[in-house]
């Protein structure tokens, strides 16, 4: 057997275990794709369902500095929520409460800052400031 032949049929051998070895790692990345498409797709825990309840925190109160009170509108309804201590209790349920509209401005809103900090001032003092 001639050496060169020799050489040439070691390189095509490696080569072709070279193209396997690609073939194969190829194969298990389109797998782990398509498996993380088929999970996001069929999975409804994982992926928020647009169908499901609306849920919106209304309001929370800090009770300590592990505990607080949270009040969360689920659809037409508003619980109040016990937060603290590695658990959730429910306290209450109320009917949800039409957004309140802002009242237009009233003149104590449009007072500058300057006449909102004398009249302040003014209060703390117990009348013993000037009061505008």
């Amino acid at each position: 057997m001639n050496p060169a032949s020799a050489a040439a049929g070691e390189s095509v051998i490696g080569l072709a275990m070279l193209g396997k070895v690609a073939g194969v790692l190829i194969a298990l990345i389109a797998l782990i794709l398509l498996c993380a498409w088929l999970t996001r797709r069929l999975a409804p825990g994982l992926a928020q369902a647009n169908g499901g309840p609306q849920l919106n925190i209304v309001a929370s109160k800090a009770l300590g500095t592990r505990e607080k009170v949270v009040v969360l509108q689920v659809e037409e309804q508003w619980l109040v929520l016990g937060v603290g201590g590695g658990q959730i209790n429910h306290l209450h349920t109320l009917p949800a409460k039409a957004p309140t509209e802002k009242s237009p401005a009233t003149p104590a809103n449009t007072d500058s800052f300057a006449e909102r900090f004398a009249r302040a001032v003014a209060q703390n003092l117990g009348g013993r400031g000037k009061q505008p």
